[in-house]
């Protein structure tokens, strides 16, 4: 089973889409702060990580940076999720695999979960084989 780490100050959003993508099959952890995502990444490690920009004193496009400044995380598709227009600049400047803009269509964001999963079960797969 796939697992997500959801990470949003939104009690509510957090609680809709652990909802809906343990509904879909994947296996959900919760996060309202940032301030231990580092240990549960460790200890959960997440097949994908859905990322909210503003969070409190937190910048989630600078979080997103640093998972994907390490040798050990930096393979992990983080999906950022905001209403903010520094949205735009979270793939080409922090290294998210992709972004999804507040308020999204659930059908839409399942899709772009279900498609970056796929894509690094496949990217495992051809290095299993030819490993």
């Amino acid at each position: 089973m796939k697992r997500i780490l959801l990470v949003d100050d939104d009690q509510d959003i957090l609680d809709t889409l652990d909802l809906i993508l343990s509904k879909e099959g994947y296996e959900v952890q919760t996060l309202n702060t940032p301030q231990t995502i580092f240990s549960v990444i460790h200890h959960y490690t997440p097949d994908l990580i859905l990322l909210d920009i503003f969070m409190n004193e937190f910048n989630g496009l600078e979080i997103c940076k640093a998972i994907k400044s390490y040798y050990n995380t930096q393979k992990i598709p983080i999906i950022i999720i905001s209403s903010h227009e520094s949205i735009h600049t979270a793939k080409s400047e922090f290294g998210a695999s992709d972004i999804v803009i507040k308020p999204f269509n659930m059908e839409q964001l399942v899709s772009i979960i279900n498609q970056h999963l796929s894509k690094s079960s496949n990217e495992e797969e051809t290095v299993e084989a030819t490993g």
